[in-house]
């Protein structure tokens, strides 16, 4: 008998349990899905760097022999950052500056010599005209006429070579001058300068170390030219537009967020992970700052269509998997979902829920429990 009333309340406690859990609706907290224009919270990973990052090179081969500015120094355009050992270079300028000093001589000297010339063959020219008209007269012989045309044929001659080595002559002074200008400009190259305003990011040589050209010496950053360089996967691309507002946090200070704005949008995805370039401008720099470093980036913008979102209180996993609770006649089912991008509060379903759908709040949820819902604003 004691077993029989022992069997029948546990009946009874089974029967009530069930219908506890099965019969009875639970007041449940709900939301009715809807179709709206999202403001989406739109995330991603980015670098800070810069469009005027310059590589300082030497434009010739020699030494270093002074450096005069270090990593984070300020400069400005023209500034003297390094110079070479010019020693061997100042030597062959000076003997270049002989040679052209010789060769503009040998001009001159050359043009005397044509002056000369040119007065020698004006006499000969004369005298001959005078024993033309002397053989006319029959006062010469025919064999001294030939003797003073002869005279008067050299002259010219001469004068021609005289007039062809004064423009040799020319022709080597000019290569001269060539020359020096060529290995002045080349000494006047051992002085490496700026070619921006800009601060100092990195150093590569120090003094003794051989340069050749195209051998990084420094790299110079204009702090004006930094830009973060965000990364958003390629879904992303309908909702955003130059002049948007983002904030920046840096990782190596999370607790303070920056103000930048979308300063251009890239056209070009990367095949391999589908994402692309946005160029954002901080409002402010920070006041330690590094070309490379990390930044996280969230960009609030409005989704380009109409879609689902609940606030996301209401996500819950089962079994490792990301769903909503949904009423279906008065009754709790799990559904799995796909979610997009987080607009505040609320999250973007992308697949899983359908407008009108009621969602259910997960606590306490489980599968066909009956439910009362009380419908909330969110």
């Amino acid at each position: 008998m004691v077993r029989f009333i022992l069997i029948l309340f546990a009946v009874l406690a089974a029967v009530g349990l069930f219908s506890g859990w099965y019969i009875w609706p639970a007041q449940v907290e709900s939301y009715v899905a809807q179709q709206r224009l999202i403001a989406r919270e739109i995330a991603g990973p980015g670098l800070l760097g810069a469009t005027n990052q310059v590589v300082v090179t030497a434009r010739i081969q020699a030494f270093l022999a002074e450096v005069r500015v270090d990593r984070n120094d300020e400069v400005k355009t023209g500034d003297v950052l390094a110079t070479l050992n010019a020693t061997e270079l100042e030597y062959q300028l000076a003997a270049a500056v002989a040679n052209d000093r010789a060769a503009a001589e040998s001009v001159r000297e050359a043009e005397l010599e044509r002056d000369r010339l040119a007065i020698a063959a004006g006499t000969a020219q004369a005298d001959l005209g005078r024993r033309k008209l002397l053989l006319a007269g029959k006062s010469i012989s025919k064999s001294e006429f030939d003797l003073v045309e002869g005279t008067q044929k050299q002259a010219e001659a001469a004068l021609a070579r005289a007039t062809v080595t004064i423009e040799r002559a020319k022709a080597e002074a000019a290569a001269a001058t060539a020359e020096v200008e060529q290995l002045r400009s080349r000494v006047g190259e051992t002085s490496i300068r700026s070619p921006v305003d800009g601060v100092v990011v990195s150093r590569s040589r120090t003094v003794g170390d051989l340069l050749s050209p195209g051998v990084e010496l420094m790299q110079i950053v204009d702090p004006k030219s930094l830009l973060v360089f965000a990364r958003f996967d390629e879904s992303a691309m309908g909702s955003l537009r130059p002049g948007q507002v983002a904030k920046v946090t840096f990782s190596s200070n999370p607790q303070r967020p920056y103000a930048a704005s979308i300063l251009r949008i890239g056209r070009q995805v990367d095949q391999e992970t589908r994402e692309f370039t946005v160029d954002l401008k901080l409002d402010e720099v920070p006041a330690n700052w590094a070309v490379g470093q990390r930044a996280s980036i969230i960009i609030e913008a409005e989704s380009p269509s109409p879609g689902i979102a609940v606030p996301q209180r209401f996500l819950a996993r089962n079994q490792g998997r990301v769903g909503l609770w949904v009423a279906r006649e008065s009754r709790a089912f799990w559904a799995p979902v796909s979610l997009g991008y987080s607009s505040g509060t609320d999250i973007e379903i992308t697949r899983g829920l359908k407008v009108g759908d009621v969602v259910l709040s997960p606590t306490g949820r489980f599968q066909y429990q009956a439910v009362n819902i009380q419908v909330s604003g969110g």
